[in-house]
């Protein structure tokens, strides 16, 4: 779900990743709260107002040869970790295929020989916010996206029922993927329903009370 980072943040160094990681976090939290009670209508000047005082300040506090990976990292863990911040994002640049959000698990319905179908699939596509295609190669407990751009993720899955699978985030040299995830972060997948075409799945991250709907194409 890649965005399109409106703030341009020069310089660029080698920051010790377990240093850096807690601190972004909390931060985003922050960041996250303050959005949640900033009562601006125009998202502009709401996501505007959202860097300048709580962003900036932040990265004020590194040396400037620091600030760009820096706020890569808030930047992509704050849309990670903050609904309501995908949800800006998402008005400022609608997706390509529309994202639905929800907040109230829904009841998959799928039967029991299509869940085999999906089972016996090894790859599939899906489409990124800008339209783009990426590839999955699913098949015994490992999950890999290949994107457009020739980078890549692997993660392991494992199925915890008849339908939902925990995704773990293992590693990638994908600028997006790589500042979202960190290396053990999970994802819930659940299957609803088999369509003309493609699965149509939710995507939960654990403590977050928001199913995300999108569609997994098959060939």
């Amino acid at each position: 779900m890649k965005k399109v980072l409106i703030i341009l943040l020069i310089g660029i160094s080698n920051i010790t990743f377990s240093q850096t990681m807690t601190g972004i976090d909390s931060v985003s939290y922050v960041m996250c709260d303050y959005l949640k009670n900033l009562e601006i209508k125009n998202d502009t000047l709401k996501i505007n107002t959202l860097y300048e005082k709580q962003l900036y300040p932040y990265l004020g506090k590194f040396e400037q040869s620091q600030t760009q990976k820096i706020g890569q990292q808030v930047y992509y863990r704050l849309q990670r970790n903050c609904v309501e911040f995908r949800n800006l994002l998402d008005r400022l640049e609608p997706p390509k295929e529309a994202v639905t959000r929800i907040t109230e698990k829904p009841k998959p319905e799928i039967s029991k020989k299509q869940l085999k179908e999906f089972k016996n699939e090894k790859e599939f596509y899906y489409f990124e916010v800008a339209g783009d295609t990426t590839r999955v190669k699913m098949e015994k407990g490992k999950w890999t996206d290949s994107f457009s751009n020739n980078t890549f993720s692997k993660l392991t899955y494992n199925w915890i029922n008849e339908t939902e699978f925990e995704l773990v985030f293992v590693e990638s040299n994908n600028e997006t993927r790589s500042n979202f995830s960190v290396k053990g972060d999970k994802y819930i997948y659940q299957i609803l329903s088999k369509e003309d075409g493609y699965y149509q799945m939710t995507l939960n991250i654990p403590r977050q009370e928001t199913f995300e709907k999108f569609k997994m194409y098959y060939e």
